[in-house]
């Protein structure tokens, strides 16, 4: 004689193709529609001590599966109402963001007088030392501290909008 677990399984297996034929007309995708019934099948094994025997098993694992589709709709339009409160500019590909940010501090930078540009460049950028720098540009180690220092106090408050 076969315990009752044994017999749950058994009788779950022809239960299946008719699932799948629900869940499809219910998902209208195959993919979507098999992890349906894959769902449907773990939730009812994990439930079987809720089953009655002599009940029509095939009624209810078809009422898991409504009401699993359901409640991923409900997910779903949860997730894409939260989502649609994003703001734009957070929903922007990272990609795209960090080009703004490079844009905006390339115009930035343009704005900066030529000198204070270049001292910021090759010390900052370029990694030359004050002395290298200073004898890049043709002048005096403190002239590139200098135009250093307000360069990079002129992005400060740029970016701190002063």
């Amino acid at each position: 004689m076969m315990d009752s677990a044994t017999a749950f399984r058994k009788a779950l297996v022809p239960v299946v193709p008719s699932l799948r034929a629900f869940a499809r007309f219910l998902a209208s995708d195959a993919v979507r529609a098999d992890d349906l019934v894959q769902e449907t099948l773990l939730r009812a094994l994990a439930a079987e001590h809720q089953w009655q025997p002599g009940t029509e098993l095939r009624a209810w694992c078809f009422r898991i599966l409504r009401n699993l589709y359901l409640e991923q709709g409900r997910r779903r339009a949860t997730e894409s109402r939260a989502l649609g409160r994003l703001d734009r500019a957070a929903r922007a590909p990272a990609s795209q963001q960090h080009a703004a940010d490079l844009d905006d501090l390339d115009r930035a930078m343009r704005d900066l007088p030529e000198g204070q540009r270049e001292a910021l460049i090759l010390v900052g950028a370029h990694g030359f030392s004050v002395e290298e720098a200073a004898e890049i540009c043709g002048v005096a180690p403190g002239t590139i501290k200098a135009r250093t220092s307000r360069a990079r106090a002129a992005l400060a408050r740029r970016y701190r909008g002063e």
